[in-house]
């Protein structure tokens, strides 16, 4: 069995019939949810926002490439959510977004949408329906199947950017050591990023090539991203201070 995506803890497919009733509330903490992962993953469509404050990496499994943000310095630490659970960041990643609804595939031919069966603001008491009175999405229903569509291409999208990348051997493994100001380190190692000397090294023809495709803005995204490593450590340690603050208030 394949294990659950991020975040989720069980898969539902809604159905009009089951989920008639159904509600959505609002969380009481927006994005607390996200607050135990040090890691979020990405799309390419959204790496020129993202690198303003956080380092975009890759990581490869069964031999595909995928990008994700690192949102925190230590394993289990989510910098960019504050114990309101507002997001503190300059873009809150779509993969976050899309939560608590997600993609389900009957098959080639039938897409169905779902969501996280453990979700708490799934109710029938308060919030906006599923469904209308007469069994069709309601709009905020259908808000998230297209939100959800668009995630599905723009993840497509990104499995053959990094593909290309991979074919191109751009790829290069990265260690990483970060630093907060109160003087707590974390290292990390099995991450991949772009080397820059391979890139500067390509042919015109391929770089054209990749100019085409669209790909030269995320490729130059991710190596302006690298940058953020230090900011992290900053977040880190403000968040520290600001949670000690509050306890010894």
């Amino acid at each position: 069995m394949a294990p659950l995506p991020l975040f989720y803890t069980s898969i539902v497919v809604l159905d009009r019939n089951i989920h008639r009733d159904a509600r959505i509330a609002p969380a009481e903490r927006g994005y607390a949810f996200a607050a135990g992962s040090h890691v979020v993953p990405a799309l390419m469509a959204e790496f020129v926002l993202g690198c303003r404050d956080m380092p975009i990496l890759f990581l490869e499994e069964a031999g595909s490439v995928s990008p994700l943000f690192m949102v925190g310095m230590r394993s289990g630490e989510n910098d960019f959510v504050e114990a309101s659970g507002r997001w503190n960041g300059a873009h809150a990643p779509a993969y976050l977004r899309r939560y608590p609804f997600i993609g389900g595939e009957v098959s080639q031919e039938q897409q169905v949408i779902c969501l996280d069966g453990g979700y708490t603001g799934l109710q029938d008491q308060a919030g906006e329906r599923l469904f209308n009175e007469a069994g069709e999405p309601s709009e905020m229903l259908q808000r998230a199947v297209t939100f959800v569509g668009e995630y599905a291409d723009a993840a497509k999208a990104t499995g053959v950017f990094t593909a290309e990348l991979k074919a191109l051997d751009l790829f290069q493994t990265v260690n990483i050591d970060i630093r907060s100001p109160t003087g707590v380190s974390s290292s990390f190692s099995g991450f991949l990023a772009v080397s820059e000397e391979r890139f500067n090294a390509l042919p015109d023809d391929v770089l054209a090539d990749l100019r085409r495709k669209g790909y030269l803005a995320p490729i130059y995204a991710h190596l302006i991203s690298l940058g953020n490593f230090g900011a992290l450590g900053d977040r880190a340690g403000a968040r520290a201070t600001a949670a000690a603050a509050a306890e010894a208030a």
